[in-house]
């Protein structure tokens, strides 16, 4: 599903996909074998990343608004911690903190909501709320709502809601 078309019709979208191999399919970045973020990995990812960032900046006039989900909200969070110029704002659906307890830059102004699952076995409860209190002490406006649901997509549309209001506030 192209949920950014269902979230933000008539906004310009790019969907990268990750280029690490991970359980069959791909993901943005390496694990390690306990599950654990290979941050190495990930801070090479988000460069790469950045790079096509910098390209939508250029092409836009405006940094963008990031959507991500699971490994993607991921990595929507590491480029907010290693390149946040090129971040007006991000929706992280199922994350948790790309770098454990390094303290994020300065984001003043940047808008972020997070959507995590109260039954999500991929995270533990903590994920959200550690990504939270990081985002705030680094001067972003955070919303979060923990979700009952597990770590797939809410069935009762909640992310879908949430998500379309927080960004029609936005413009």
């Amino acid at each position: 599903m192209d949920f950014a078309a269902h979230v933000a019709p008539g906004h310009p979208r790019y969907l990268p996909r990750g280029r690490e191999p991970w359980e069959g399919a791909f993901t943005f970045f390496r694990r390690n074998a306990d599950r654990s973020i290979d941050e190495t990995n990930l801070a090479e990812r988000a460069r790469e990343m950045a790079r096509l960032l910098d390209v939508v900046l250029q092409r836009h006039h405006q940094p963008a608004l990031l959507i991500g989900f699971s490994s993607g909200a991921i990595t929507a969070a590491a480029l907010m911690a290693t390149h946040p110029g090129l971040i007006a704002g991000a929706v992280l659906l199922r994350p948790q903190s790309p770098f454990g307890e390094k303290v994020f830059p300065n984001l003043n102004g940047v808008s972020i909501l997070i959507l995590s699952g109260e039954d999500d076995r991929r995270r533990t409860r903590s994920d959200g709320e550690l990504l939270y209190n990081q985002l705030l002490a680094s001067g972003a406006t955070v919303t979060w709502h923990n979700l009952p649901c597990g770590h797939d997509f809410d069935a009762q549309g909640h992310d879908i809601e949430l998500t379309r209001a927080w960004v029609a506030q936005r413009g």
